[in-house]
């Protein structure tokens, strides 16, 4: 959940960055830190199960 927040966050942050190439980046650790806040129960769930 702190993952996800924190990928949430970086949405805002990245539309007041001064350069395009910083904003890109982190828009791009926003992108990355939701997958992996999706990816990181779906496995533990999916091992679980096994």
């Amino acid at each position: 959940m702190i993952v996800f927040a924190a990928g949430i966050a970086c949405y805002p942050l990245a539309f007041h960055m001064d350069s395009d190439l910083l904003s890109l980046l982190v828009f791009s650790a926003g992108v990355l830190l939701n997958a992996l806040a999706f990816f990181i129960p779906w496995q533990l769930v999916g091992h679980s199960r096994k």
